[in-house]
């Protein structure tokens, strides 16, 4: 913005006109002479010379040759404009009074303002003089050169006060600044001290960016402390040099180099260990309300680059700028991913959470993992599937073509009921096999399934055979036994008593140690197995006795060493896990 004039008090040409009328009518104290000076005579018709004389409310000063001044500074503190006038309650953009007027320097005009009396405000104690003129703040040093950008005066405090041509200090407001580089670089004086405002400097290690946000309280000081301040209602992130931060703030770290005013990025590749819980994340824009605080909301973002994920660009959730996340002291499930260290030794241990939000006025659940990210597709949670779109909403129902680690895809089933909602169903269900989901089939005619602590038989469609009576099933050795199917497709138990003899039992177990289970249908029952695609972990049945075939709906995570079982496999047999468990007991006892 700009001054309403150069010269507030200068008068018009034609006002000028009339002044010369006027002073020529009184011409016993004024007189013009031939080279168009005007001069200003006493009673005794003497000349008056380095003074001060009234007229029409209006002040007048005779130089020292008795011409009246013009356009000029007077005894230092005073100015006259072109009218001759003194200036009073105005602005007047000019040399200083010791600049040479002929060889003025590149920016050697300043604004000064004069008072009711004429006299420039100027510094008299301290470093400014300040003085609010029209509504606005304006700073003054010891000559009276008002100040303009940015300032850093003794009391330790930061302002800004505006352009060239403004000078008012910024209050109650955003401005989007270039940082203040050299300590009033702008007035050409070599001799002020080379320390930018608030640690900000021209060096290539100065952590300030070159441009950033900046607020400014009702007293025109620049907030620049490394806190959050609240500001209209909202949360707002700073550093030591007033910069707001905005996007990824490393909440554990401070500025060490220049960040982009992130906050993030300043450990080194080997420091890099922050958790996501340790990250907030504000927009950019510090002049809008629901910008540049404490973000709420959805983001499509990269990701932190001190978590290790800024080559990954996901959607994110955030509530008072914290992103929801799984957390590894609770969430975990059994899931990894490769190793944390180079040796090895320490798994990468992985956690999903769901969380219920609303995205576009659309209430849904959702799915987050330890890092933050909105997951699809099929997740593992607390012992159970869910299957995520792609746009992130837990899905209820039949699902079809799901598809998992190896490409292959297959039809699923999610609870829909409030009790387990979203969760993979695990058993019979409408005359077809389920587990943690997974429609279960044969590929040829027929296979045998353990699933939920019983034995069923399925077809190559998934469904469960119920009709079949005395089933011939053969064993890898290529013997047949015959198995009875219950009513509710079950195969029976078959136990050997002590006295020799054999009898089948659906559905229930022996405890009394009498009976011996005869583990026929280990060796040809398959385990059945889901492998999820994002993490390539196996989820197999619950089986935490197998002597008991324990009945347990949840899943469980199949351990690295058993993983490498399945490779090459559509489905395992019982046996297979049964002697892999022996096994890591085994050695466990050892």
């Amino acid at each position: 913005m700009r001054k309403q004039t150069k010269y507030v008090a200068v008068l018009s040409a034609a006002a000028l006109l009339a002044m010369g009328a006027s002073m020529t009518s009184f011409a016993a104290g004024w007189e013009k002479d031939e080279a168009g000076a005007w001069h200003y005579y006493d009673k005794d018709d003497d000349m008056v010379t380095n003074q001060w004389e009234k007229d029409g409310g209006k002040w007048f000063y005779l130089d020292d040759d008795g011409n009246m001044a013009t356009n000029q500074w007077v005894e230092d503190d005073y100015y006259v404009g072109e009218d001759g006038a003194m200036v009073t309650n105005g602005w007047v953009k000019t040399l200083a009074d010791d600049e040479d007027l002929d060889s003025p320097d590149e920016n050697g005009e300043h604004w000064y303002y004069f008072g009711a009396k004429g006299k420039k405000v100027s510094a008299t104690n301290g470093d400014y003089a300040k003085k609010t003129i029209g509504g606005k703040t304006y700073y003054f040093d010891n000559d009276g050169k008002m100040y303009t950008g940015w300032h850093e005066f003794k009391d330790g405090e930061a302002y800004y006060l505006g352009g060239e041509d403004e000078g008012w200090a910024a209050k109650n407001q955003w401005l989007w600044l270039e940082k203040s580089g050299l300590a009033d670089d702008d007035d050409g004086d070599e001799t002020l001290s080379q320390t930018g405002v608030l640690g900000c400097t021209d060096a290539d290690t100065d952590t300030c960016d070159d441009e950033g946000w900046y607020w400014f309280d009702s007293a025109g000081k620049v907030y620049h402390k490394n806190a959050l301040k609240t500001i209209k209602g909202k949360k707002f992130r700073f550093n030591d040099h007033g910069q707001m931060l905005y996007e990824w703030i490393n909440t554990n770290t401070t500025l060490t180099h220049s960040s982009n005013a992130q906050l993030d990025g300043n450990l080194s590749e080997d420091d890099r260990a922050a958790t996501i819980g340790e990250m907030l994340w504000f927009k950019e824009n510090g002049d809008d309300a629901d910008s540049g605080s404490r973000y709420k909301g959805w983001q499509y973002i990269a990701g932190s680059q001190d978590v290790g994920k800024d080559g990954d660009t996901n959607w994110y959730y955030f509530k008072d700028g914290k992103a929801k996340h799984a957390d590894t002291s609770k969430d975990l499930n059994g899931l990894r991913d490769g190793f944390k260290d180079k040796e090895k030794t320490i798994p990468n241990l992985l956690a999903r959470k769901k969380e219920k939000l609303s995205w576009d006025g659309k209430t849904g659940t959702f799915c987050f993992d330890d890092y933050g990210k909105m997951k699809t597709g099929l997740q593992y949670i607390d012992g159970h599937t869910y299957y995520f779109n792609d746009d992130g909403y837990m899905q209820t129902g039949k699902v079809a073509n799901v598809e998992e680690a190896d490409g292959d895809t297959f039809n699923y089933y999610f609870n829909t009921k409030n009790s387990g909602k979203g969760q993979g169903y695990t058993g019979e269900k409408d005359g077809y096999l389920y587990f943690n989901g997974k429609r279960l089939e044969a590929d040829d005619d027929y296979k045998v399934f353990f699933v939920d602590g019983s034995y069923y038989v399925v077809n190559n469609k998934g469904k469960c055979q119920k009709t079949l009576k005395n089933k011939d099933l053969e064993t890898p050795d290529g013997v047949k036994e015959n198995v009875t199917i219950g009513k509710d497709g079950k195969i029976g138990k078959t136990y050997k008593l002590s006295d020799g003899t054999t009898t089948v039992e659906s559905n229930k177990d022996k405890k009394d140690g009498s009976y011996e289970y005869v583990g026929v249908l280990r060796d040809v029952a398959c385990v059945p197995h889901i492998q999820l695609e994002d993490t390539d972990n196996y989820i197999i049945p619950k089986l935490l006795n197998f002597d008991k075939d324990a009945n347990d709906t949840k899943g469980q995570v199949l351990s690295p060493e058993a993983t490498a079982t399945l490779e090459g496999e559509d489905y395992l047999t019982m046996n297979k896990f049964v002697e892999e468990d022996e096994e890591n007991n085994d050695e466990g006892k050892e």
